[in-house]
């Protein structure tokens, strides 16, 4: 499946973008078994491990892409509950419409912001790491990050998710210098030493249900780990890739009376310190 772009990029001066894939790959078909073998080995080198400072559950609330529904009907549910989120964009999808609904705004950008949510780098051109060279990704990102900085004068990105999970060696190595973590969608709970060059992240879908979310809550909160939750739409017909309101908010308030810290993922990274012994704060 593919997201289909608006036509014309010229507001920000930048070149129109080629359509680019959403949905995870057939894994039935060679190259998603490649990406799948690289991810493997991705996992397994250059690893960026690091621990807590306190032992306390955490949870992280994020967004991929991310359309407006997310900042609209999400971001003011986070806020309602005093936490804050992480909104993985791509500038390059800015203002455009695709298979998830209609994308960020610029004012969405600032009224996420002025509430004290994180925007994330999500490259710019939504670009799949398996696609580009180490050097070609990193030119990429920097786009993004000259981008934002333009559009919230001067914000800057700590923290980086790889467009559809797609993880290789090369993409590890170019951006584990560049950003306090990079989040994949491998499922899983981060326990210490926790790698935060790969972080384990779960999916909140309408067409998933949301009680082995509510599971994966009850044991993050027994093993005082951080689970990161992820979706893209939040409207009453999501895509594929988001879910309902009332879902959303069920999972939040589960997540709130687990009695784990709802923190952004900014936030919770702070909480580490690397096996180097240099603190992430």
């Amino acid at each position: 499946m593919r997201i289909f772009r608006g036509k014309s990029q010229s507001r920000s001066g930048l070149s129109e973008l080629k359509p680019t894939r959403l949905s995870k790959p057939n894994p039935m078909t060679a190259s998603s078994l490649i990406q799948r073998m690289q991810k493997v080995l991705a996992a397994r080198l250059h690893r960026k491990t690091a621990r807590r400072t306190a032992p306390k559950a955490m949870i992280s609330f994020t967004f991929d892409d991310f359309p407006r529904s997310a900042a609209g009907a999400a971001g003011r549910m986070l806020s309602d509950y005093g936490v804050r989120g992480t909104y993985y964009a791509a500038l390059g999808m800015m203002g455009t419409t695709t298979v998830v609904g209609e994308m960020f705004e610029r004012s969405d950008l600032e009224t996420l912001v002025s509430a004290g949510h994180e925007i994330a780098c999500h490259t710019f051109g939504h670009v799949l790491c398996s696609n580009v060279a180490g050097p070609e990704l990193l030119a990429n990102c920097r786009n993004n990050r000259v981008r934002i900085a333009e559009v919230l004068n001067g914000y800057a990105f700590e923290n980086f998710s790889f467009p559809e999970g797609v993880v290789t060696v090369s993409a590890r190595t170019a951006l584990n210098s560049v950003y306090r973590t990079c989040r994949t969608i491998e499922p899983g709970i981060n326990r210490d030493p926790v790698d935060l060059g790969f972080l384990r992240a779960n999916r909140i879908y309408s067409n998933r249900g949301i009680g082995k979310v509510k599971e994966l809550i009850r044991q993050n909160q027994r093993e005082s780990g951080w689970t990161i939750l992820y979706t893209h739409d939040v409207c009453e017909t999501p895509s594929p890739y988001g879910c309902k309101p009332q879902e959303f908010r069920e999972v939040l308030e589960y997540a709130a009376q687990s009695g784990a810290e709802i923190l952004s993922v900014s936030e919770a990274s702070k909480r580490f310190t690397e096996s180097s012994g240099n603190s992430l704060a």
